[in-house]
């Protein structure tokens, strides 16, 4: 447990850092996608990295973009790599052109947008006719183009077990089940602060909560840290996965392969520590449709520490979690 307190502190030191602005962000979903990588067996390791190289776009996004310090290392090193750069490629294609933005990029699979109401009187108003997709799975008749993260999630893993679908568009399924399933961790990608005036359509997972400079939904982006570096992230990953409370955590966690329950999770960590009370009455000073939510220079201390402590969790629940689903395409 000592092990485990001192890495939750650094965890919050980092966080105090400027925050990114994608779901978990670069660092986050590699150390999950590392942490997965070290749970595979060798097999199942050789078998995704040959399935990402028939990604359609293995030349441009992954061969081409490999850092030379990457590509002078061992096989191994090259392997766990693109590997990683999977698990961050759905965010990656936001940056695409045109055409190929509009193929690949999927913005609503990113998140459910469950339920938190600011009070019972936005409760009682809203409830009834919400303008979001909180379907826990795939409908008759539902677009995929619409699928929240959870349908996303059924969608993909389908494809991956169907041996009518070709392998290129299995490479891109498993980067979206490697992807999503890091971001069905993240408590605000399960939810949204409802309100009668300010968010009659939802706060959008934090987004339209103003804190300083950035917003309530990048702080929690940002909680696994921002490196960059290949071998700070990867460091990262053997640290958290060698923690024995956080091993235990995530082996326990691998037994509950429902990504419903999940989001389940995320969403009882978004309404107990992410919506706090703090900002519960920041959001009721200003409720209204000709207002903008009132802006927090900060949130306190005690509030990253605690953010902290769940994000490592949360990492070690989804890296495992992933791991063992990947292995289920191998059986």
């Amino acid at each position: 447990m000592k092990r485990l307190a001192t890495l939750i502190a650094l965890f919050a030191l980092i966080l105090l850092s400027p925050a990114p602005t994608q779901a978990w962000n670069y660092a986050g979903h590699r150390i999950i996608a590392s942490i997965a990588w070290d749970q595979l067996t060798p097999e199942t390791q050789t078998a995704m990295i040959k399935l990402l190289k028939q990604h359609p776009r293995y030349e441009q996004d992954f061969q081409s973009r490999m850092p030379d310090v990457i590509k002078q290392g061992n096989q191994a090193v090259q392997d766990r790599w693109l590997f990683m750069r999977a698990a961050t490629w759905p965010d990656l294609v936001r940056s695409f052109k045109e055409a190929d933005r509009e193929k690949y990029h999927h913005g609503t699979w990113h998140y459910i947008n469950q339920p938190i109401y600011l009070d019972a009187a936005s409760e009682q108003a809203l409830s009834s006719n919400l303008p979001v997709n909180t379907a826990k799975s795939i409908r008759p008749g539902d677009d995929p183009l619409q699928f929240n993260i959870l349908q996303a999630l059924e969608y993909n893993v389908a494809r991956m077990k169907d041996p009518a679908v070709s392998q290129a568009d299995k490479a891109i399924a498993v980067c979206w089940i490697m992807h999503l399933t890091g971001d069905s961790h993240q408590p605000l990608h399960s939810s949204a602060l409802f309100s009668k005036g300010s968010f009659p359509e939802g706060d959008r997972g934090g987004n339209s909560i103003r804190i300083g400079k950035s917003n309530l939904h990048a702080q929690w982006d940002g909680l696994l840290g921002n490196s960059f570096k290949y071998s700070e992230i990867v460091g990262q990953a053997v640290g958290l996965a060698r923690d024995p409370a956080l091993k235990q955590l995530g082996e326990q966690a691998q037994k509950n392969l429902n990504y419903a329950a999940w989001i389940d999770e995320s969403h009882v960590l978004a309404k107990q520590e992410g919506y706090t009370q703090l900002i519960l009455d920041a959001a009721k000073q200003n409720d209204s449709p000709r207002n903008e939510f009132l802006k927090l220079n900060d949130l306190p201390a005690a509030y990253y520490r605690t953010a902290g402590a769940i994000a490592v969790k949360r990492a070690a629940q989804s890296g495992w979690r992933l791991a063992a689903v990947i292995e289920s395409f191998q059986q």
